[in-house]
C-alpha cells in the first residue's frame, strides 16, 4: 500500500513552497524524514521530529541519538502503546502506525533553531508499492540550510538579488554564488529531485 502525502512549509508564499511524494505506508517515520530531506534540498545537519501539531503535542516521534541523555530523564515510550505514549523512537514507528484516514495531519520539524514547520497531508491511498519514494510535483525553490527560519530565507533571497543590499556580499560569498547571479524561487526540478531519492534510498538501503 502506498501513501501520497502534500507536504507544504508553513509560512512560505509567493509562491507556497510544497512537494507531493508517494511513499510505502510501511516505511519508517524516520525513513520519511529521510525522503523530506531530499524533497526540500535539506542536507540532515540537524535534529528532527514530527507530532500531530508542532510542538508540545503527542506523539512526538524523533530520531533517538546513543548518548541522547534526555532519554533517560524523558524515557520513551513503549512502541505497542503507539500512539498514546509521549515519545517514540522514529526507528520504530511506521507511517501506517499512524495515519490512517485521508486529510490526516502530521508536523515535520526540522532545526529546532532555525524551527521549520513542514506541514503533511495525506491525500491518497493506493494498493501499489514503490521502491523507493517518488515526487509527483512540487512548488517552489529548495530551501538553505541555518539561515534563519523561513522568514530569514527570504531576507537572504532579497539581499541576495539587490546587489545595493547590506548583506548581499555576505549572503552571496557565503552560498558561493557568482556576482550577477540571482535566487530564483520559482525553480522546482522534479527530475532531479528523483533522481537524488533514488540515489539516497539506495545508499541508505545497502
Amino acid at each position: 500500500m502506498t501513501f501520497t502525502f502534500k507536504i507544504k512549509i508553513d509560512g512560505s508564499s509567493k509562491p507556497p513552497i510544497w512537494r507531493k511524494v508517494k511513499v510505502n505506508s510501511t516505511i519508517s517515520f524516520d525513513d520519511f524524514h529521510l525522503a523530506i530531506q531530499v524533497l526540500f534540498g535539506w542536507r540532515n545537519y540537524h535534529m528532527y521530529q514530527f507530532s500531530p501539531s508542532g510542538w508540545r503535542s503527542t506523539p512526538c516521534i524523533m530520531y533517538i541519538y546513543e548518548d541522547d541523555a534526555e532519554v533517560e530523564i524523558r524515557p520513551l515510550s513503549d512502541p505497542d502503546t503507539f500512539p498514546y505514549g509521549e515519545r517514540y523512537d522514529a526507528e520504530k514507528i511506521k507511517l501506517e502506525d499512524y495515519f490512517r484516514q485521508l486529510k490526516q495531519k502530521m508536523v515535520y520539524i526540522y532545526d529546532f533553531g532555525d524551527d521549520w514547520k513542514h506541514t503533511i497531508e495525506l491525500i491518497e491511498v493506493s494498493d501499489d508499492t514503490v521502491l523507493y519514494p517518488v515526487c509527483l510535483g512540487g512548488k517552489g525553490s529548495n530551501l538553505e540550510e541555518d539561515c534563519g527560519g523561513i522568514w530569514g530565507f527570504y531576507n537572504m533571497v532579497e539581499a541576495i538579488n539587490d546587489p545595493k543590499h547590506p548583506q548581499h556580499k555576505e549572503y552571496r560569498e557565503w552560498l558561493g554564488m557568482k556576482r550577477g547571479e540571482k535566487w530564483d524561487l520559482n525553480v522546482f526540478d522534479l527530475e532531479e529531485t528523483n533522481e537524488m531519492l533514488r540515489e539516497v534510498w539506495g545508499m541508505n538501503k545497502m
